[in-house]
């Protein structure tokens, strides 16, 4: 009796340390469980770092003369990053400067015809009033008995007069075409400095200059080139980045402007840094897209949306991590009250 006493005992010990066992086996499960989607819920791995990138492009046509940057050289706002050739700008400014000074002679010509008009209106008021007081003393004449005047000298007198009034309304016709031709003169100098302010700035544009600092990028012009307004030569991007995280629209609860986040970089995986919520995007990805999706349609098939928080980086060493745009990074909030 006691042997079976003492297997049955033992049987029920037994039974007892694994029901522990599972309970303990159980706990540590669900705690770690409970972690991961804690950590899930408060963190994700759709997060790169992003930055402002520039791209450089050419506002005139031309052929490149020089390329004054190295592939991933720094640069400074102004600096002069491609030439091109200039000589068809110069060719085209020496032109247009020729047009204003042709212009110019020209208004000089006019101004010289409008001072001999106005002469030449004096001169031709001054013989019609003559006229009309001989033609006047000539029509006293005949009527006097006897005749003082003979009628081929009546008619003389009446020709004069008739000759002077036409020379004045000739130089008064002259002196408004030489005020048409100087207007005309004037405006085509006005055109002409509008023409050479516009040479002047393509020629500016030969010098391809930096708008901001950052480093040189994506380098595709070379020496030699043809290149037309409008096409990329290479990117300048600022040394200022920081971290857009994709968070899911479930996980928007945990996150507000200002909380603390510690950022993993693949490229640095012994580094922990920290950062903080800086703002958010105004609309998901997906709104964002080439095609948006429509959801008014009969196959709906709900999907959680992700949206773009972007978050500073607060480091002042971030300069020397060699942090490249792009990289990937995991991004995960951390406790409210925690220090940053």
């Amino acid at each position: 009796m006691d042997a079976i006493d003492n297997e049955a005992s033992s049987s029920h010990r037994r039974r007892v340390v694994a029901i522990l066992g599972l309970v303990a086996f159980a706990v540590v499960l669900g705690a770690v469980l409970a972690y991961a989607y804690g950590s899930g819920e408060r963190g994700t791995d759709d997060a790169y770092v992003t930055g402002h990138v520039h791209t450089i492009a050419a506002r005139v046509n031309g052929t490149v003369e020089q390329v004054l940057v190295r592939d991933n050289q720094f640069v400074h706002a102004g600096d002069k990053l491609v030439r091109l050739d200039t000589r068809d700008f110069d060719v085209r400014v020496a032109l247009e400067r020729s047009r204003i000074e042709q212009a110019q002679a020209e208004q000089a010509k006019a101004r010289a015809l409008i001072a001999q008009s106005k002469a030449a209106i004096v001169a031709a008021v001054a013989d019609s009033r003559r006229g009309d007081l001989d033609f006047a003393r000539a029509q006293e004449l005949t009527r006097e008995t006897p005749r003082g005047l003979s009628q081929q000298e009546y008619d003389a007198a009446d020709a004069t007069r008739k000759s002077a009034a036409a020379r004045v309304l000739q130089a008064q016709a002259q002196l408004a075409l030489s005020e048409a031709t100087l207007a005309s003169s004037m405006a085509t100098e006005t055109q002409g400095r509008a023409n050479l302010r516009d040479a002047s700035l393509q020629l500016n544009y030969t010098d391809v200059v930096s708008p901001v600092d950052g480093f040189v990028g994506k380098k595709t012009v070379e020496t030699g080139q043809r290149i037309v307004p409008g096409q990329a030569l290479l990117a300048v991007v600022e040394k200022d980045a920081w971290v857009v995280a994709n968070f899911r629209e479930t996980q928007l609860k945990h996150v507000r402007v200002g909380d603390s986040v510690s950022l993993r970089f693949d490229a640095l995986p012994d580094l922990l840094l920290k950062g903080h919520v800086e703002s958010f995007a105004p609309a998901t990805g997906a709104q964002f897209a080439l095609l948006p999706p429509d959801n008014a349609t009969g196959n709906f098939t709900k999907v959680v949306q992700r949206v773009p928080v972007k978050i500073l980086i607060d480091d002042p060493d971030i300069e020397r991590r060699h942090i490249a745009l792009g990289m990937s990074v995991t991004v995960r909030l951390s406790a409210r009250g925690e220090s940053s």
